[in-house]
């Protein structure tokens, strides 16, 4: 920029060097014929400097945008390796988990006298010995997997204390559970068909206001607020003493 700021100076000078001569009157025609000719390719070089310097700030700012690309694709390949590495290492603490249940279901059954299948054997049991790992054991195994965030592994434990204890009265609290495991998943379809096993198998269950109340707030997080709201109006109705009543009234009523 600042040989194209001198060489418009001397074009400027020269013009008026020009100006002066012809003023004069002394000059000959072939002196100012020269002078004209220099002031022509001064100019001349000042367009071919002012088209340089586009064509090098047009050369800068691709090479700027080549650099945000390639720094942006940089990122988002280091996210995803982030991520996959999260994933791997969550589900190493699943299997870490589930190996630690699977060893207290084994030494529940052990101490409760239910045989072990030898290896390279089958199991044996007495009519005395068949007697399935304590219930509660059970139930505590998956409660934890729940409390640590290990939902489908909650689910999954949950499931096998039903497959199991089916109509006991904590298998009303294992399918609340596994409704919440699916929720904490967003999978909204099968949390409500776990807080439904309440209502329609355990109807005198103290649980029933509270599952009504999950399947109301998973309707209204599908975007299905009008049927969402009706099971809320449902809890009040019915339940209005309950403390799913006051947190439906809450939703009802900002």
């Amino acid at each position: 920029m600042m040989a194209v700021c001198g060489k418009s100076s001397l074009a400027a000078i020269l013009v008026l060097a020009v100006l002066a001569v012809a003023g004069c009157g002394g000059a000959k025609s072939s002196d100012l014929q020269i002078l004209r000719s220099e002031v022509f390719g001064l100019r001349q070089d000042q367009r071919q400097l002012k088209s340089q310097i586009a064509l090098l700030d047009s050369l800068v700012n691709q090479r700027v945008e080549t650099l945000d690309r390639f720094q942006a694709g940089y990122r988002s390949d280091t996210g995803q390796l982030e991520e996959q590495m999260s994933t791997l290492q969550q589900r190493i603490s699943d299997t870490e988990q589930r190996l630690l249940r699977l060893q207290s279901e084994f030494q529940a059954r052990a101490v409760s006298g239910q045989s072990v299948p030898a290896a390279g054997g089958s199991a044996t049991a007495t009519p005395a010995t068949q007697n399935a790992a304590d219930p509660n054991q059970l139930y505590e195994l998956a409660y934890k997997d729940f409390t640590a965030s290990n939902y489908q592994m909650a689910i999954e434990g949950f499931r096998d204390f039903l497959a199991r204890y089916p109509d006991i009265p904590l298998a009303a609290n294992a399918n609340l559970y596994i409704g919440n495991s699916f929720r904490a998943l967003k999978k909204y379809d099968e949390a409500i068909k776990a807080y439904r096993q309440i209502v329609d198998r355990f109807p005198d269950s103290q649980l029933v206001p509270d599952a009504l109340y999950r399947i109301g707030d998973c309707y209204i997080s599908m975007g299905q607020k009008a049927r969402g709201e009706t099971f809320l109006q449902t809890v009040v109705q019915k339940y209005p003493d309950s403390d799913a009543a006051q947190m439906a009234r809450a939703r009802l009523n900002p």
